[in-house]
């Protein structure tokens, strides 16, 4: 059964489309006022936004569904730290939809167009808050060992659990065969 959580896959869509917001909202502003491309191409960064918006309200919604399971190997006080960051995302998103589509709907509002690209790039900063904190989460907590299979998380806990990688040389083969050997050897 597919048990892989969804938030950490479909999170990084808010966040790319959050970093590019800023820099296609000062592109087109320019090009609109140098009067480059015409204002009806404005339409563009909100459908952007709405994007935003809305994969960020989908990556918040998922990462409630992942909470009970993540409490039951993070500290409910982390987990709090990252839903109270993620859950501003949405929020900060919606404004910048609605001042998008205010850029679009009013004509020779350079203004508004400008308004939008200076709140979008402000608002990359709790969009890496949101970020940080959650990849704490993972690599700092551990919350990524709730999603293991039971067997695994029992081998994990009792440190008997080994990554494995891809070595490309024999040298590197021989040297890890090496560790395992001395490593079985501690452990007998």
């Amino acid at each position: 059964m597919f048990d892989l959580p969804l938030h950490p896959l479909v999170v990084h869509f808010p966040i790319v489309l959050g970093v590019l917001l800023p820099f296609v909202g000062f592109i087109f502003w320019w090009g609109i006022k140098k009067e480059i491309v015409p204002q009806r191409v404005w339409v563009l960064v909100a459908a952007l936004a709405l994007v935003y918006s809305v994969s960020a309200l989908v990556a918040s919604e998922l990462g409630e569904r992942d909470e009970e399971k993540v409490e039951d190997v993070v500290s409910e006080r982390v987990i709090e730290e990252h839903e109270e960051d993620g859950e501003l995302v949405p929020w900060v998103a919606g404004t910048l939809f609605f001042v998008s589509l205010a850029g679009y709907l009013r004509q020779n509002s350079d203004r508004l167009r400008l308004t939008l690209a200076i709140l979008s790039l402000i608002a990359i900063f709790p969009l890496v808050q949101a970020g940080h904190t959650g990849g704490e989460l993972v690599y700092k907590y551990g919350a990524a060992i709730a999603h293991l299979p039971s067997k695994q998380q029992i081998k994990f806990n009792s440190g008997d659990f080994k990554l494995r990688t891809f070595k490309s040389s024999e040298n590197d083969k021989d040297k890890d065969r090496d560790k395992d050997k001395d490593h079985d050897k501690k452990e007998d």
